[in-house]
């Protein structure tokens, strides 16, 4: 992962972030960062990103499609990132697509079709990747209820975010582990 790559996800990240400001502020929807308590929605994003970071490994564990996958990606997106890049490329995903879906789609069109737009925005190139689109789809739902039980946006941009960072810096590792043992 590239600086530049890093510039680039905060640019298109930051302007999602931006549009979905844009789109609430025409549309009159209040979006509050907080929500009905900062501390419950730390509690909640936090217990959110557990709960999808296990869920994770444990499909990473029972479906081979998911391997096969994050062998195909891994020299793109984690084999010789730093680490900071990777949380960094994470909160930006996690800022701009909740403040988008959450923030702005959500509110307009309801819980179940910002989730599935949220999951075809996860749409893969080949039918291997229908594993990964269909998770962001579940994802979706949480993030949107959280997002709907804590009444803002920080429990699911820590959820999110939390989530990603979590997972692609165990990813590194893991790639990192194998190398150091030799195996493949």
């Amino acid at each position: 992962m590239s600086p530049r790559f890093v510039r680039f996800t905060a640019l298109f990240y930051g302007s999602l972030a931006v549009l979905a400001a844009v789109w609430c502020g025409l549309r009159g929807f209040e979006v509050s960062l907080l929500g009905n308590s900062g501390v419950a929605s730390l509690l909640l994003g936090v217990l959110a990103a557990a709960c999808t970071i296990s869920l994770g490994l444990l499909a990473y564990r029972l479906l081979p499609v998911l391997r096969g996958i994050s062998e195909e990606l891994a020299p793109y997106l984690v084999d010789g990132a730093r680490s900071r890049d990777l949380v960094l490329v994470s909160i930006f995903s996690g800022v701009g697509e909740e403040a988008f879906f959450r923030g702005a789609v959500l509110q307009e069109f309801g819980l179940v079709v910002s989730s599935l737009l949220f999951g075809l925005a996860h749409i893969g190139p080949d039918r291997r990747y229908l594993v990964w689109t269909i998770w962001a789809v579940l994802a979706g739902f949480v993030f949107g209820a959280i997002f709907e039980v804590s009444g803002g946006l920080l429990a699911p941009v820590l959820a999110h975010a939390g989530h990603n960072a979590a997972t692609l810096l165990l990813w590194k590792r893991s790639r990192e582990s194998k190398e150091m043992t030799g195996a493949s």
